[in-house]
């Protein structure tokens, strides 16, 4: 159980930097909001702590670190409601349910369902390199 639990743990760890990259490059090493090419954040958008969506990469947006945490004006941590309307403009309303909707679903990913899902995210990021 241990040696399958450690398994586990090291591919989640492996997806969490693979979709943090997958993210940057779709958003072609720009913060979404503003436009900075430097001190990019990859933000999930519905908590990372839900597996149905943690690794998903609609579940992420490209922000600078102040889009992301620090400004008082919008940050996706410190002004959630001026995120969210962002986000609904630039994705649409039907879109940030859906992906909700998603998110709310339980999941248990399967040691293979995790290593497709790594397979899938490395191939993206090796391909847009």
């Amino acid at each position: 159980m241990v040696k399958k639990r450690n398994k586990k743990k090291t591919l989640e760890r492996k997806l969490d930097v693979a979709w943090s990259e997958a993210v940057k490059i779709r958003a072609s090493y720009r913060c979404e909001y503003c436009g900075k090419k430097e001190y990019l954040n990859s933000h999930h958008i519905f908590t990372r702590s839900r597996k149905a969506t943690r690794w998903e990469l609609e579940n992420g947006c490209c922000l600078c670190v102040g889009c992301h945490t620090f400004s008082s004006k919008f940050s996706a941590h410190k002004t959630g409601i001026q995120y969210t309307h962002w986000l609904e403009e630039k994705k649409g309303k039907k879109w940030v349910e859906t992906l909700q909707r998603m998110s709310d679903e339980i999941y248990r990913p399967t040691i293979q369902e995790l290593e497709e899902t790594l397979t899938y995210l490395e191939k993206y990021v090796s391909s847009s390199k």
